[in-house]
């Protein structure tokens, strides 16, 4: 029975003693703890890249989702003028065609006739005093 006891102890005391090169063990022990964090912080990186590219998708779908503003009064005379093309240079130009004649409007600038052309992102608005119409931009522009 005491051969039993002390074989317990000589077994239990190896267990809890610290191995023999206890300054390697702690160096492994602090490069797995640093290895963890390193993991843990790639993580959380992976993590915010996701919730920014989500974000992004949001926002773009939010933008699609966007109408123009309702045309309040579109006149005979604005339904007349045909979207030829935006030229993009060292100024902006909005090309316009009517009654067969081209028509090139610098957008924010009014024309002698008082014509105005403003781009937002999928439209060109022509406005002439209350009057004004929407004409869609090509995909891709």
């Amino acid at each position: 029975m005491i051969q039993l006891w002390m074989l317990a102890l000589a077994v239990t005391s190896n267990v809890t003693e610290p191995p023999a090169n206890s300054a390697a063990f702690d160096r492994i022990q602090a490069l797995r703890a640093q290895e963890l964090q390193e993991l843990q912080a790639a993580s959380r990186a992976r993590q915010m890249q996701h919730e920014l590219t989500v974000a992004a998708a949001q926002q773009q779908i939010e933008q699609l989702g966007q109408l123009p503003p309702r045309i309040t009064q579109v006149g005979p005379a604005l339904s007349e003028f045909e979207l030829m093309g935006v030229v993009q240079g060292a100024q902006q130009l909005v090309v316009l065609k009517h009654q067969q004649q081209l028509i090139r409007l610098v957008p924010g600038q009014a024309d002698t006739s008082g014509l105005v052309a403003t781009i937002d992102s999928a439209h060109v608005r022509l406005q002439r005093g209350k009057e004004q119409r929407f004409l869609a931009l090509p995909r891709g522009w």
